[in-house]
């Protein structure tokens, strides 16, 4: 099936299932280069579900699956597993992905990769219970997103795996919450790899005067690299660099630009 056919064929699905605004996303995701050729397989959508997404990493201890953060939402959920084309890498997938849900506001509240995530099989068959997502642990990425203002009760989940037999698959659910919890923050270990990854890191709801939880947040991430130093953009940067000196961050480590161009914050590495 060529890409046009695949992206019709999704699209047609969700829609007849009554979710426009996510037969949208996993159309926007079915155009990514890296899954050019891509096959569909697994499209379902379940109804009135229970599903706890992973924030942190995941273990097995006496025989139950355990996670060292987690949410824990009720609700319908849309599930999209591609196998790629030979031509394409998981992880490269996995990095478009990224990138789009990104560009388009969505917040990224955790990411891991490789060993970190924890065992592979744990997330194939306990989290996604999909059995073709076993993989090598050093060959896997994990992220979870928030969507933007107006979906909001929405969460992202998206998975990539390389299987020792070189096929590459990229896993993807959206889930519509009926509630989330009222303060779901990323970690600081997420944030910290944002802005190493990146270069960058805009938290455009952060548009107001300092917040003590989201000041201390952002001292843990940078602490995470004790060498980063940032540049900080937005309204109130000197008052949120001033409120996270007072909490231990050195202050020659954070620069104020004067211009800024967008709401809330923007924080960006420097050499």
């Amino acid at each position: 099936m060529d890409k046009r056919m695949l992206k019709s064929a999704m699209a047609v699905l969700l829609a007849a299932a009554g979710n426009i605004a996510f037969a949208s996303h996993f159309e926007e995701l079915l155009s990514l280069e890296s899954l050019h050729d891509a096959r569909i397989i697994t499209e379902q959508r379940q109804e009135t579900v229970e599903k706890i997404y992973p924030k942190g990493s995941v273990r097995r201890i006496s025989g139950n699956t355990r996670y060292s953060g987690e949410v824990l939402v009720r609700g319908s959920v849309d599930v999209l597993t591609v196998q790629l084309s030979p031509s394409h890498e998981a992880l490269s997938a996995f990095n478009g992905s990224r990138q789009l849900l990104q560009g388009k506001g969505a917040d990224m509240l955790y990411w891991c990769a490789a060993r970190e995530c924890g065992p592979s099989n744990l997330w194939a068959n306990h989290v996604f219970n999909n059995a073709r997502l076993y993989g090598p642990d050093d060959q896997q990425a994990y992220a979870l997103y928030r969507l933007k203002e107006g979906e909001q009760s929405n969460l992202v989940a998206v998975y990539a795996i390389t299987r020792g037999n070189g096929r590459g698959f990229l896993h993807a659910e959206y889930f519509q919450a009926q509630q989330l919890p009222e303060r779901l923050l990323p970690t600081a270990t997420t944030l910290e790899r944002q802005l190493s990854t990146d270069d960058r890191l805009a938290l455009r709801g952060l548009t107001g005067e300092p917040d003590s939880v989201w000041v201390h947040l952002l001292v843990r991430a940078l602490n995470q690299n004790s060498t980063m130093r940032i540049s900080m953009a937005g309204e109130y940067a000197t008052q949120w660099r001033d409120a996270m000196v007072e909490v231990g961050l050195r202050k020659s480590r954070i620069e104020i630009e004067a211009e800024f161009e967008q709401p809330g914050l923007l924080l960006q590495r420097l050499p």
